[in-house]
């Protein structure tokens, strides 16, 4: 029975004390204005004004009206402003990396891409780190940057780039005369890698498996700086991207690294997110982001 112009009108008459007033705020001319009012006090089968001097009062039922009127026209309010599109609105990107080496050069790109898009706050999922699939699949994150996968139902990969992958050799290990190291150098080995399981490591898995390759010994390190440090005391071998390896070159004669194979060996990395967010305009943005901006910081051509 009672409509929100209906609550706007009583509002407004009790504002100006006057329908022509009342009128110039809503943007009705008076006669419109009248006929509303005498409209909705003839439903209700009570005056909601008195006439005195020209002036409009308000009767009980009209004091009534406007007093709980104005607490609904502050919710319908609210609740309008609240399903719109919040431009200023923080909104919260949760990400994993499946590789430990990803935060040599992520946290750089997030801080570039927070200037640009000051109104995005990622936050990084650890706990995802060994089961990006499953969080992806759960909604509990919504950006993967790996580099092993299968393909799953429900999941889009991206390719962001590649990155070769080089051995480090201690200076004086027979291997460190080779222009480059083959596959089959591995064998009885000791191999330093950053995996808890042989079978899940990178190179291991696409390289030394397949072509049946056994090592000597393999060591489980995951800080990078402790697996150049066990190089360099010559306690075994380790492959490393070759923007990883670099910097601890410098100045230093006691390692050596070497490429894998004639044409190198090279890790891709994809983005991965569900189908159903491939038209969200953060994700997309942000993985754009990564695909153009990665080259500056781990020192790759754009693919």
């Amino acid at each position: 029975m009672i409509e929100v112009k209906h609550l706007e009108l009583v509002q407004a008459i009790a504002q100006t004390g006057n329908i022509t007033k009342a009128g110039v705020i809503l943007h009705l001319t008076q006669p419109s204005l009248s006929y509303q009012l005498k409209e909705i006090e003839q439903r209700l089968g009570t005056q909601l004004f008195l006439r005195v001097n020209k002036s409009m009062v308000l009767t009980a039922s009209g004091k009534r009206m406007l007093e709980d009127g104005k607490d609904i026209l502050s919710r319908l309010s609210a609740l309008e402003k609240s399903l719109l599109p919040q431009e200023e609105e923080t909104r919260k990107l949760r990400l994993t990396t499946q590789c430990y080496t990803g935060y040599h050069w992520l946290p750089s790109l997030f801080k570039a891409f927070q200037t640009k898009s000051p109104n995005t706050e990622i936050d990084i999922v650890t706990e995802a780190m060994s089961r990006p699939m499953e969080f992806l699949l759960k909604a509990e994150i919504d950006i993967a940057v790996i580099n092993n996968f299968k393909p799953t139902k429900g999941i889009r990969f991206e390719k962001l780039f590649d990155d070769e992958q080089v051995v480090l050799v201690p200076a004086r290990h027979p291997l460190a005369k080779k222009k480059m190291i083959q596959p089959a150098d591995f064998a009885d080995q000791h191999y330093i890698m950053y995996k808890e399981d042989f079978s899940s490591d990178y190179f291991a898995q696409h390289v030394l498996i397949p072509k049946g390759v056994h090592v000597g010994k393999v060591t489980k390190m995951q800080l990078t700086e402790a697996r150049v440090e066990l190089v360099r005391a010559g306690l075994g071998i380790t492959v490393l991207s070759r923007w990883l390896a670099k910097p601890f070159l410098r100045d230093n004669k006691s390692i050596k690294l070497l490429p894998i194979g004639s044409k190198g060996f090279h890790r891709s990395w994809y983005a991965a997110t569900l189908n159903e967010q491939k038209n969200d305009p953060v994700i997309s943005h942000f993985t754009s982001f990564l695909k153009q901006h990665h080259h500056g910081v781990v020192g790759l051509p754009v693919i």
